[in-house]
């Protein structure tokens, strides 16, 4: 039996991020602001949108930049250029939509598109804003379509070192607070499916997840059928044109005698009936479009 450790695949774990702090809220983009101003001649501008360069347009003044500023300086701002008009006014500025505060989250999800920021708006919550990752039934069961472990979160066009998965799980390093601008990706778990086919009771793909391990794949599939051979179960790891091909006594394995090896995404488990089989004779039974001769010098035990 080839070693739990050969089996696993190295990855990179993110690690999070420690310094969060909360961020002051600035006017942007699509914000739509309510102007008064107390005077002899009030003003009551309903409907003021900061438009893409993040100006306003204020009656008898016109364009005024306030997109990047806090709600108290776009104040006094305003209220100084209208006070070489009018230099009793007062001004008070609200907020009636914050529609320039939003990030984006796309693929796997069940409500893609833009997400209002609210404050402290943090990464699990965006999650749950879109719907959650998409599922399905199969078989009476709900399979995960989303791959939470792989998605990103970019910002100012880099990834940041966080996993959704584990802010899902409640890490505070990970389940980091969400910026307007912020793209999420969730992408779909097909590239992370196991398949299992050969001798077991029921061929079928199973959906990877953390810490899956061989004997729950075989259980899942129906376990090895009477024509299937235990010692001889076989998994192909890695990309088809170049894969790696390891073999695994599952009767020792259930005799305690053995690692219990841990699933990688993408893994092709199959369950043989001869022994004798070579690595090179399971891939061209399991992947006929192959080249042989490419294989045969490789995998050849």
């Amino acid at each position: 039996m080839v070693p739990d450790e050969d089996f696993r695949e190295e990855t990179v774990e993110p690690a999070g991020i420690a310094d969060d702090p909360p961020m002051p809220f600035a006017l942007l983009p699509g914000d739509v602001v309510r102007l008064r101003t107390v005077s002899v001649d009030p003003l009551d501008v309903p409907d003021l949108v900061v438009d893409a360069r993040g100006v306003v347009d204020v009656p008898m003044v016109g364009d005024i930049p306030i997109g990047g500023l806090s709600t108290s300086a776009a104040t006094r701002e305003i209220e100084s250029r209208l006070q070489r008009y009018d230099r009793f006014a007062r001004v008070s500025l609200t907020v009636t939509d914050s529609g320039g505060h939003t990030a984006t989250i796309a693929g796997a999800v069940e409500h893609p598109g833009a997400i209002t920021l609210k404050a402290d708006t943090r990464l699990a919550e965006v999650l749950a804003l879109a719907g959650g990752g998409r599922v399905e039934s199969t078989d009476g069961e709900l399979v995960d379509l989303a791959d939470l472990d792989a998605a990103t979160i970019v910002r100012n066009g880099a990834a940041l070192p966080v996993s959704m998965g584990r802010a899902m799980r409640g890490e505070t390093h990970h389940n980091i607070r969400v910026m307007p601008g912020d793209v999420v990706f969730v992408p779909p778990s097909k590239g992370r499916m196991i398949t299992v086919l050969g001798d077991v009771g029921q061929p079928k793909t199973i959906v990877f997840h953390s810490g899956l391990r061989l004997s729950a794949v075989i259980a899942m599939a129906g376990g090895i059928a009477k024509s299937g051979d235990s010692s001889d179960v076989r998994v192909i790891r890695g990309s088809l044109s170049h894969p790696r091909v390891y073999r695994s006594d599952f009767g020792a394995l259930m005799n305690g005698q053995t690692h219990d090896v841990e699933m990688a995404p993408g893994d092709i488990v199959y369950v043989g009936a001869d022994w004798f089989w070579t690595m090179t004779e399971v891939l061209n039974r399991l992947m006929p479009g192959l080249a042989a001769a490419s294989l045969a010098t490789s995998f050849v035990r």
